[in-house]
């Protein structure tokens, strides 16, 4: 075998055992976050609920964000929202957001989340040269009494210049999942063989001298 033969057998072998542990690695993958997402119309008020994680596991933070638009050219100031939860789900203590900035909340039960602002603070715009669509948004922990593979309903009530919205039910739900246990690590793969070295060429025969011919002539 030659030196090529004998690199690219080793080379083989290396490559072999690579995408054994690789393909391990890729089976003992653990799945990630699956968020969720809802939106609905009421009048020319469109709104829209994502859960950042629609299936986790006791301990799990999640976070609720609704996103407030129109579809007309009417303004409307929102005045309050209330995002409404499962009693199993603990709010984290200063996680509320309205526009991305810290936001307090007024009153935190079990159950629900809330937060108002003044008639003027939060404008809700769909119109030319003016679009403005504020997200409140809320982060809870998941706690150890909420039922294992249960569809845990979310929602939330607001108030605001046009009236008011109840939509305690609407979604989406959470369905917590039990914790996972880990995968296998994989096999490591067997490296490559090695090759055999070439084999000694014969030595050459050596050729009749002009001595010998002249000792044969004198032992004739």
């Amino acid at each position: 075998m030659t030196q090529r033969e004998t690199t690219r057998g080793v080379a083989a072998g290396v490559a072999a055992a690579l995408s054994i542990g690789a393909l391990a690695i890729l089976g003992a993958g653990t799945a990630g976050a699956a968020p969720g997402s809802i939106s609905w119309d009421d009048g020319k008020s469109q709104f829209t609920r994502t859960i950042s994680n629609t299936t986790p596991t006791v301990g799990d933070t999640v976070t609720v964000t609704t996103k407030f638009d129109r579809t007309s050219w009417v303004d409307e100031y929102i005045y309050s929202v209330t995002d409404r939860h499962p009693s199993c789900l603990t709010y984290i203590p200063g996680s509320a957001k309205m526009g991305g900035a810290p936001t307090d909340t007024d009153d935190v039960k079990p159950d629900y989340a809330h937060s108002s602002w003044s008639i003027i603070s939060w404008v809700v715009q769909n119109r030319p040269g003016f679009h403005a669509t504020p997200e409140y948004s809320v982060s809870y922990k998941v706690g150890a009494n909420c039922p294992i593979g249960t569809p845990l309903t979310t929602g939330m009530d607001y108030t605001g210049s046009l009236g008011s919205g109840n939509y305690g039910n609407k979604g989406p739900s959470i369905t917590v999942a039990p914790a996972s246990t880990g995968g296998t690590g994989g096999t490591g793969g067997t490296g490559g063989t090695g090759g055999t070295g070439g084999t000694g060429g014969t030595g050459g025969t050596g050729g009749t001298g002009s001595l010998s011919k002249l000792l044969a002539g004198f032992g004739s």
